[in-house]
């Protein structure tokens, strides 16, 4: 089956260098026009339905994606990463090598692990593979789960390192075979 993921449109937490995490933001101008972009290189892609995280930012991108012609599904483990003790705070104030790495898989207070959210991006592909084999599916997430999605189908770097590999781009769609 061909599975399209696409992260959301550019928010203003993006622009603060904020993290979100299942904080709401919504997108700027740039964001929708992100979207809008992605409807119309969708046009020959034939896609039959759209899972997206329920959170603002991915509803709206989602939407405007599907253009009122694609129906949309909302799942919760699209959702992006908990960042628990560290959402709402600046990205470079993170140690976001150890944040963002499988091997160490630091244990925070709060914060979903790098493993439990791999295991999570893990879980929906399985069952989307299950129930949507005969569709092509377009995924609308968050950076978080992009970078699983693409470790997935590329394996976890021999370091555990999730973070240097791969950079999620708001806007950009990725296609798979799964």
């Amino acid at each position: 089956m061909k599975l399209y993921v696409l992260r959301h449109g550019e928010t203003e937490g993006n622009v603060q260098g904020i993290m979100s995490g299942h904080r709401e933001s919504y997108l700027t101008e740039n964001g929708r026009e992100e979207a809008r972009k992605v409807r119309d290189l969708i046009q020959d892609k034939h896609i039959d339905m759209i899972i997206a995280s329920p959170l603002i930012r991915t509803k709206e991108t989602a939407e405007i994606v599907s253009n009122g012609s694609i129906p949309i599904i909302y799942d919760d483990r699209l959702k992006s990463r908990n960042h628990g003790e560290f959402a709402g705070m600046k990205r470079d104030s993170v140690n976001l090598k150890d944040y963002w790495n499988y091997k160490i898989n630091k244990q925070y207070e709060k914060a979903e692990s790098a493993r439990d959210i791999y295991h999570r991006a893990e879980d929906i592909l399985k069952d989307v593979k299950k129930e949507y084999s005969n569709k092509t599916v377009l995924l609308v997430t968050h950076s978080g789960i992009c970078r699983m999605i693409y470790y997935y189908f590329h394996g976890i770097p021999e370091d555990g390192d999730m973070l240097s590999g791969y950079k999620a781009v708001t806007g950009r769609l990725e296609e798979y075979d799964l």
